[in-house]
């Protein structure tokens, strides 16, 4: 996998930057290092859990498949593999001479070590790999043969996620199992880590291309403005990425009016959605219909992302495999209000009433931008708006992101913010948490949509699972199931000096290889 590369400082302003950047020492103004923004800890840099910064996994681990622009899956760390016919058997022929950087060989020892650690796992039932292969077999030191209780198209792609397939050195883990260090076969290791950042040196001993860059240096400033101070000041070279060190649209506007700083998007991957409860109030189809007809989304879109977002009309932004077809649009408040109306709730002042209780939909969001996520809060108040003006009570319940993750999964809501994974682990990863029951806190879960999910992951042919998703998504449409909001903006800003980077093919990998600095 190719990976980023720090840019220094301009040679005219070279002394400039060192004199007045805490970070900037003599040997640091040099094309060696590249400064990067960090929104929060790193997390113990584990492939095989969840704690880990998805960027940083990256750059020190490495898949055997890995995941391409537009989708396209290419040799990783397997060079080859073979489908039996009838789909139940994958061969991976690995790649000659790879070591990990504390030495130890590549080998199919090794890969069964690593997939014996997740295969069948329950927290990784996100994925259907992790609960499809039934054995995995070293025919020889080269040779990986997985095999599958079922045909699985999506196997491949999932290979290509960064946890918890990326491989980590078996000498990474004691006796019993726990982890301890991160060792992997990617272009860079980890030099030092703690609370305010992480080092990463070049791993001279890369099988692939070589960054060019000797040190990426990974600072943690959780103020996003801070951050962008930071960048101004020469104090970081680049920040940007939802996993990485996000930037507002409102902060993007002001980076593009500046000359010392480029601004690159990307397209976006990540679409995000208004979800409802089915056990409250908007259990009801009438209120879901409502719902959906009172939002513009093209308004929201517009006010809150400022250009540098589009309103989403799928489940999956268009660049997404398999993501169907746009959905209709209904925006109508008028014909929110006669649903409504229909349905026998009764305006009351400024609200609706049925049965003598008051319609009010709890909206439980994160007080603060959980991680890969905008910021709820005008959102969820834009929202707000919205529904009030059709009679709609909205109370607006924000809790700290621990608390938002366990009251999602508990239902303790009426509507609440969804997104999918993003790509690689999109669409198949995401179907399956977004709509089956079987899930933490799925979207919208019911017999219907489990059998599609099944026939899209379990489709062997291009045009049946192509059918098969847009069925999917036909049907959680027709249930009024969701409110597909915004598509997520793909934001990054690197100081003039960087050269070489481009936004990455998906926001959990840095692509870092040809990038330097003058």
């Amino acid at each position: 996998m190719s990976r980023l590369r720090l840019l220094a400082p301009l040679v005219a302003s070279i002394m400039l930057v060192s004199a007045c950047t805490v970070d900037a020492g003599a040997d640091d103004a040099s094309s060696t290092v590249l400064r990067i923004g960090l929104s929060g800890e790193s997390g113990a840099l584990d492939p095989h859990a969840f704690t880990g910064n998805f960027l940083l996994l990256d750059a020190i681990y490495e898949p055997l498949v890995t995941y391409a622009e537009g989708g396209k899956l290419e040799p990783g760390l397997a060079q080859s593999w073979t489908v039996a016919e009838g789909g139940k058997q994958v061969t991976f022929d690995l790649r000659d001479g790879v070591a990990f950087s504390d030495g130890t060989p590549l080998d199919s020892a090794a890969v069964k070590w690593n997939f014996d650690r997740w295969i069948g796992n329950k927290k990784f039932t996100f994925f259907r790999a992790s609960q499809i292969i039934s054995a995995v077999d070293t025919p020889d030191a080269d040779t990986v043969r997985l095999t599958l209780s079922e045909p699985y198209e999506p196997l491949l792609q999932e290979m290509s996620i960064v946890r918890p397939v990326r491989l980590l050195s078996p000498k990474s883990a004691t006796a019993s199992g726990e982890f301890h260090n991160p060792v992997g076969t990617g272009p860079w290791k980890v030099e030092s880590q703690s609370a305010t950042g992480v080092t990463l040196a070049r791993n001279d001993a890369y099988w692939g291309a070589k960054p060019k860059l000797e040190k990426l240096e990974f600072k943690v400033i959780p103020d996003s403005q801070a951050r962008i101070d930071a960048l101004g000041n020469g104090e970081l070279d680049l920040i940007g990425g939802s996993y990485l060190a996000p930037i507002t649209p409102v902060e993007a506007r002001s980076l593009a009016d500046r000359a010392d700083v480029a601004l690159l998007t990307g397209a976006p991957d990540v679409s995000i959605i208004l979800g409802f409860n089915a056990k409250g109030p908007a259990g009801d189809r009438a209120v879901r219909e409502a719902v959906r007809q009172a939002v513009d989304t093209a308004a929201l879109a517009k006010a809150l992302l400022l250009g540098y977002g589009e309103p989403a009309r799928r489940v999956f932004p268009p660049g997404v495999p398999d993501s169907g077809t746009d959905l209709p649009v209904v925006v109508d408040q008028d014909a929110a209000r006669r649903t409504l109306d229909a349905a026998g709730y009764t305006p009351s002042g400024d609200a609706r009433v049925k049965d003598g209780k008051k319609l009010s939909l709890k909206m439980l969001i994160p007080a603060a931008p959980a991680e890969g996520q905008l910021d709820p809060r005008a959102m969820a108040a834009a929202i707000a708006a919205s529904l009030n003006e059709v009679g709609i009570t909205v109370e607006i319940a924000p809790v700290d992101s621990a608390t938002y993750y366990d009251e999602r999964a508990e239902g303790a809501y009426d509507i609440t913010f969804f997104e999918g994974l993003g790509a690689p682990y999109d669409p198949s990863g995401s179907i399956v948490s977004l709509f089956t029951s079987g899930a933490r806190a799925p979207l919208w879960a019911t017999p219907a949509t489990e059998d599609l999910v099944d026939k899209a992951l379990y489709a062997t042919a291009p045009a049946t699972r192509s059918a098969a998703y847009q069925a999917l998504y036909d049907a959680v449409a027709a249930d009024a199931g969701f409110v597909p909001l915004v598509y997520r903006p793909r934001l990054w800003a690197a100081r003039d000096a960087v050269k070489g980077f481009a936004v990455p093919p998906t926001d959990v990998d840095l692509e870092l290889t040809g990038v330097t600095v003058e």
